[in-house]
């Protein structure tokens, strides 16, 4: 028998930031089966209630080890999130996060960019398992350029914007190698990565940021990414001259005999 709604409850606040790890660990376990049955329903005032919650529950976890292994939980929410929902979540997530960025203490502040690191991994990780599809990605990278990485929203952390953008193809090459070693995965039916497409929100800020600093940063990012690419197709033209050297080769070894 399949699970319902009504098995399963939506924790938030208390529940989710509870002083004992182990009554944290459940309500994270109980928001993830309701999520896979039921998120769907949600509004965006609970989702942003929700992400709250999520907030002072990651506050809570003091051990590294902890940390991380929550950090990965929390980011992979995301693929238990029905479809139509993800966006949203992921835009209450941003929107939680950059308000309540300025109240960290220096001592938290890593935890939470492993947070954000894990997140924009599974964002990647949600496209990955559509097929890299065209709307969700021009949703997503829309989601980014209205929230954390607004160009002209100054109440934008800028620590956050600069972290994203250092990590951003640093994970969307991770979610790209995993797929490609997954042991399912068949490497001739693979969808084309549009990674033009989700550089969008780092060619926007590149050109429409207001803080110089991180128009210089996107541009930074950019330069490398096309240094990339060159460096991908020479590869790829050295590979095809080797293997036209080595028929070249066979057939004089023919012609001999």
């Amino acid at each position: 028998m399949a699970p319902t709604n009504d098995q399963f409850y939506l924790p938030f606040g208390k529940e989710l930031a509870a002083n004992e790890k182990k009554n944290r660990d459940k309500a994270v376990r109980s928001l993830k089966r309701y999520l896979s049955v039921g998120g769907g329903d949600l509004s965006e005032a609970d989702l942003f209630k929700l992400w709250k919650g999520l907030f002072y529950c990651f506050w809570m976890s003091d051990k590294p080890l902890v940390q991380q292994a929550l950090a990965n939980d929390l980011g992979a929410l995301i693929l238990d999130v029905p479809e139509d929902n993800v966006i949203p979540f992921i835009t209450a997530f941003w929107k939680v996060h950059c308000a309540e960025w300025h109240g960290l203490d220096r001592i938290r502040l890593d935890k939470y960019l492993l947070l954000f690191r894990r997140v924009i991994f599974y964002s990647f990780a949600w496209l990955a398992n559509n097929d890299w599809d065209e709307e969700k990605i021009n949703a997503y990278t829309e989601c980014l350029l209205e929230g954390p990485l607004h160009p002209t929203d100054r109440t934008k952390p800028d620590a956050i914007v600069y972290h994203i953008l250092e990590v951003y193809l640093e994970e969307l090459e991770k979610v790209i190698d995993a797929v490609l070693n997954d042991k399912d995965t068949d490497p001739d039916n693979l969808p084309e990565v549009p990674t033009d497409d989700l550089m969008r929100p780092i060619i926007v800020l590149s050109t429409d940021a207001l803080n110089k600093t991180t128009r210089n940063k996107a541009k930074a990012i950019i330069s490398q990414y096309e240094a990339s690419d060159d460096e991908d197709e020479e590869g790829l033209e050295n590979a095809l001259d080797d293997e036209a050297m080595e028929e070249d080769s066979d057939d004089m070894e023919d012609d001999s005999e």
